[in-house]
């Protein structure tokens, strides 16, 4: 069997669900499994809903009408779609119910994730409708029975033996009547059934570690471009798309602003072996970009370098403690301090006596600065972008540091760090200067801009 999962803009409205429809039917000797995200925009407008929630009723019940709304225009426009209909109503009156009882009082965080997880189950509900409109057997699927997670809210993380468990005594029985179960990505539920999410992207994980449940052959992840780029082709026209990729490129590529795939995707396929295609909705001949261990790596040109990706918003946090000179513990204590607000950290840097370290997420920001200055004097630059360079040995290369901070030589660079894998170099830059930057490694390494 295969797991298929298709994101927002793939699912986006009726012309891209017809095409799913295809995609499946073309697929059905290999027994897929559809995984789904929300229509595109819709876990954003619910998230906006909540967060206007506190503050009364009217404006969130008008703006959750326009969304379903939505998705009835859409079910009118394929076959067999209005059978969804009635339980999208449903769901949605207790969605509102929901909403107007957090009226006047701040949400919680378990609250954001029960409202923010309808959209995927509004999704799966109009796509195994018009599946069936289509002519193809298929079968609507709660996942949130079975991806258990802990009480993590926003960023759950799931009971894999449970999962496991779970999805081969509910899925496989489906697949073997020859149906397609038409699930959701991106949620779950704790053990005590409260909902979850796993976070912004959160639908390619879900594909995934449904794909190990069920020892998949491949995974296939449909999106809106033909696979992992040598650069974001919004910011290089001419970028190539990469044919294959190690998992380990993938993740460092996701983590550092490529937007094609959750970081954690590769995560529960490692064991198994089991490969990932990246492949465009809109374009279903294109071969895509095979993701796998033993992938033998295209060389691109004079350089190991297989891809620059780049992502903003980024605030870098500096500390300067002499205290930390010759002495032991102190990272620890640093580090302590962002594990105690869960505050992630994707670049660090540090010298005798500093520390600089970026983070995206500043929501925790003011609670983290007052912890650090008990260990030494701190400040902040926000505004800027992460650049990352990524390829196989990057660290044995000659020459290679000179090539890329020649080919950005009229740009000020903030923090350097390279990995410790050896296939990822990053650096700090103004975010103004983050699209050119890319664009001028891209003509260094690739020839073209």
């Amino acid at each position: 069997m295969i797991v298929c999962k298709f994101g927002g803009t793939s699912v986006q409205d009726a012309p891209a669900i017809r095409r799913l429809a295809e995609i499946i039917r073309d697929r059905l000797p290999e027994r897929p499994l559809l995984v789904v995200s929300a229509l595109a925009g819709v876990t954003d407008e619910l998230l906006a809903i909540a967060r206007l929630a506190d503050v009364g009723a009217n404006e969130p019940r008008r703006r959750l009408a326009a969304l379903v709304a939505r998705h009835e225009a859409i079910a009118r426009e394929l076959p067999g779609g209005e059978a969804a209909l009635d339980d999208i109503r449903l769901e949605a009156d207790g969605l509102a119910q929901e909403l107007a009882a957090l009226a006047g009082r701040r949400i919680m965080p378990r609250e954001i994730d029960s409202v923010a997880s309808r959209g995927e189950v509004w999704s799966s509900r109009l796509i195994a409708a018009a599946l069936a409109g289509a002519n193809v057997r298929a079968e609507w699927v709660d996942v949130r029975p079975i991806m258990v997670t802990d009480d993590r809210f926003g960023r759950a993380t799931p009971y894999v033996q449970v999962l496991n468990s779970r999805a081969r005594q509910q899925v496989c029985p489906i697949l073997e009547r020859g149906v397609v179960p038409v699930t959701q990505g991106f949620i779950g539920t704790t053990a005590t059934g409260v909902p979850t999410t796993f976070g912004r992207g959160g639908s390619d994980f879900s594909a995934a570690l449904l794909g190990a449940a069920l020892r998949a052959s491949r995974v296939e992840i449909w999106t809106d471009v033909d696979g992992l780029m040598t650069a974001d082709p919004r910011v290089v026209p001419s970028a190539r798309t990469l044919a294959v990729a190690s998992y380990e490129e993938a993740a460092e590529l996701a983590t550092f602003g490529a937007r094609v795939l959750h970081p954690a995707t590769a995560v529960p396929l490692v064991r198994e072996g089991i490969p990932i295609i990246v492949l465009n909705s809109r374009r279903p001949q294109h071969p895509g970009t095979t993701i796998e261990p033993s992938a033998e790596v295209e060389r691109l040109g004079d350089s190991p370098i297989r891809s620059i990706s780049w992502k903003k918003g980024i605030t870098v946090i500096n500390i300067r403690a002499p205290r930390m000179l010759g002495a032991y513990g102190f990272l620890r204590q640093l580090f302590e301090v962002f594990e105690r607000h869960e505050v992630v950290v994707d670049v660090l840097a540090s010298s005798e006596v500093s520390v600089s370290l970026t983070i995206e997420d500043p929501s925790h920001l003011d609670r983290v600065q007052r912890e650090l200055e008990d260990l030494g004097e701190i400040w902040m630059d926000q505004g800027r972008a992460i650049v990352a360079v990524v390829g196989i040995g990057l660290k044995t290369t000659p020459g290679l540091a000179a090539r890329v901070f020649g080919a950005v030589k009229g740009t000020c660079v903030e923090v350097i760090s390279q990995g410790a894998s050896a296939i990822n170099m990053t650096f700090i830059v103004q975010e103004r200067d983050g699209p050119e930057v890319v664009r001028q490694l891209h003509q260094e390494f690739f020839g073209t801009s």
